[in-house]
């Protein structure tokens, strides 16, 4: 069977995605001149966008990929809380493991361009804390997601007030006990990676875990190290380090050494925006479909090439990834 052939086993998988809700805006315009207030420049807005980001970047790849993602996630009583929950009724997904929480603004990023560069990024948080008895509303809500899930992917962007260290714990448990055996795969925040103990799959930046473990150099002993630090930290099955732009390393205990994949991407990068997202989707899809890990990163890091090389942000089928993977394999 080859690399391709594993594409079908996608189709109808069900993974449950717990994380953070996170909405992108982009604002676009020109710089006309010189701020009357301050040495920076006056930019004429000219178009407003608002999209979903993050987790709902993961579960829309998964969608338009052909599988069926269940979200479990917590926004505020304000107008990204609803449009996030708008956008995702439009996709005919389920809203009911979505807990809104009325003392919390839903998390988002504003980034605003004009010629063509990004000229400001602007951050927001769960401004307030979460509440005790909201988490422990949205905890219920997990534990009671249907039975029949593939797949458990846990983004954790570190945005604020959800993911403290006794929630990871919890979720941890929960998820084992009511799906046992069911793979789960982590995109943890880098300085709590270590929480994410014995579960399938742990995937991380390669540049940013050098820098989380204190690594200046980057080099193949210094990536072991970082990679078997966190197998035997976690004792977690998997861990992938993946940069788009340079080989991404897979250690784990399924196999018999570590695996070297050299970078896809051949054409200029018109997009880093979705990269990791697409990532987090395919691997979901892969360990729903019981895909190889192996073979489930190499698709993975194959799916982050294309959505590099397409404009921000296209969901594309199973065929056009089918296609870029058989034209580009046949490129090497």
């Amino acid at each position: 069977m080859t690399l391709v052939d594993e594409l079908d086993k996608w189709k109808n998988k069900k993974v449950l995605i717990v994380g953070e809700a996170l909405i992108d805006k982009y604002i676009y315009g020109y710089a006309d001149r010189i701020s009357p207030d301050a040495p920076v420049p006056n930019i004429k807005i000219e178009e407003n966008l608002t999209y979903l980001g993050a987790l709902g970047l993961v579960l829309q790849f998964i969608k338009s990929l052909g599988g069926l993602p269940e979200v479990c996630t917590i926004v505020g009583n304000d107008f990204e809380g609803d449009f996030l929950i708008k956008k995702i009724k439009m996709l005919d997904i389920d809203t009911s493991g979505i807990v809104i929480d009325e003392n919390i603004n839903t998390p988002q990023i504003t980034r605003i361009r004009a010629s063509n560069q990004q000229i400001l990024r602007l951050e927001t948080d769960y401004s307030n804390e979460i509440s005790e008895s909201t988490v422990q509303n949205f905890s219920n809500i997990i534990s009671t997601r249907s039975q029949d899930i593939d797949s458990i992917i846990i983004l954790d962007y570190g945005v604020g007030g959800l993911f403290e260290d006794l929630f990871i714990q919890k979720l941890l448990d929960i998820l084992r006990e009511k799906y046992q055996n069911i793979p789960i795969i982590a995109r943890p925040n880098l300085s709590n990676y270590y929480l994410y103990e014995n579960i399938d799959l742990i995937k991380m930046n390669l540049q940013k875990a050098l820098r989380a473990l204190s690594i200046d150099c980057c080099n193949e002993t210094s990536i072991s190290i970082v990679g078997n630090k966190i197998i035997n930290t976690t004792k977690c099955q998997s861990v992938l380090l993946n940069y788009l732009e340079s080989d991404s390393y897979l250690f784990s205990k399924e196999l018999e050494k570590n695996v070297k994949y050299e970078p896809i991407l051949k054409l200029p990068v018109r997009s880093y925006v979705a990269v990791g997202s697409v990532i987090m989707a395919v691997l979901g899809l892969s360990y729903a479909a019981k895909i190889s890990v192996s073979n489930g990163v190499q698709l993975s890091l194959f799916a982050a090439a294309l959505t590099a090389a397409l404009p921000p942000v296209e969901f594309y089928n199973i065929d056009k990834l089918h296609n870029f993977i058989l034209e580009n394999s046949n490129k090497k």
